[in-house]
């Protein structure tokens, strides 16, 4: 999905302010001390996770590639230590091996539809991330995409669709705010896809998060009976 889209942008704050919850805080909590860390956000939208991971981080550095967000980035935030690149995911060739501690990547996935470019996506995550260094990003979870239909969301399946055909496309559709929707056109990755992939670049894991809302968030967010996205904390090895 291309977030070109003024109207757009505007409106997927809402999903901002859900994410903090949902993905931000238990992102932001596993990584722990952020002190003297170089961090790359890949796909970093609307800013709003490198914002609040630039806060202790010593260095953030966003890229994403729509040329829409990149400059919504550029002109919403000022931080000294917080930067913004147009760039793919695949292509990070203006990043030197090992440059960053940590690589995070807040739900791409479901906009990648060639299983070989997430292959050379995760070649550069490995290579411009340094031993040791973290890894974690999101998807949604295996168990909403395939629950149909719950409070906020649903999804629209095609033909054919199978959980075992990995970068199978389908609709996900979003109530945000006035009963306004967004349509997302998402791609579908199974956990054992994944678990090649990782595996094959020399990526481990380390814990899996299953997003859920903590109590302090506002009741105006709808509770799933189930998780809505899956968060994957490694370590490269």
């Amino acid at each position: 999905m291309e977030y070109e889209d003024k109207d757009l942008l505007d409106l997927y704050a809402v999903k901002d302010e859900e994410h903090r919850y949902t993905m931000f805080d238990p992102i932001r909590g596993y990584l722990g001390d952020l002190d003297g860390k170089a961090i790359l956000d890949i796909g970093c939208g609307s800013g709003a996770l490198a914002n609040e991971l630039s806060k202790s981080a010593a260095r953030v550095v966003g890229v994403d590639s729509s040329e829409g967000w990149i400059r919504r980035c550029t002109n919403t935030y000022d931080r000294e230590n917080l930067s913004f690149i147009g760039a793919r995911a695949d292509d990070l060739g203006v990043f030197a091996d090992g440059f960053f501690d940590i690589v995070v990547m807040n739900m791409v996935m479901p906009n990648i539809y060639d299983s070989a470019e997430v292959g050379r996506i995760f070649k550069e995550i490995r290579r411009v991330v340094r031993k040791s260094g973290d890894v974690v990003f999101s998807d949604l979870h295996p168990v909403c995409i395939m629950a149909g239909h719950e409070g906020n969301r649903r999804q629209v399946f095609p033909d054919g669709f199978s959980y075992f055909k990995d970068g199978a496309r389908f609709t996900a559709i979003v109530k945000v705010r006035d009963d306004k929707e967004i349509a997302f056109s998402d791609s579908h990755w199974s956990l054992g896809f994944y678990s090649d992939v990782l595996r094959e670049n020399d990526i481990r894991i380390m814990k899996i998060i299953e997003s859920k809302y903590p109590e302090n968030a506002p009741e105006k967010f709808f509770r799933y009976s189930f998780p809505e996205y899956i968060i994957f904390c490694c370590r490269a090895a």
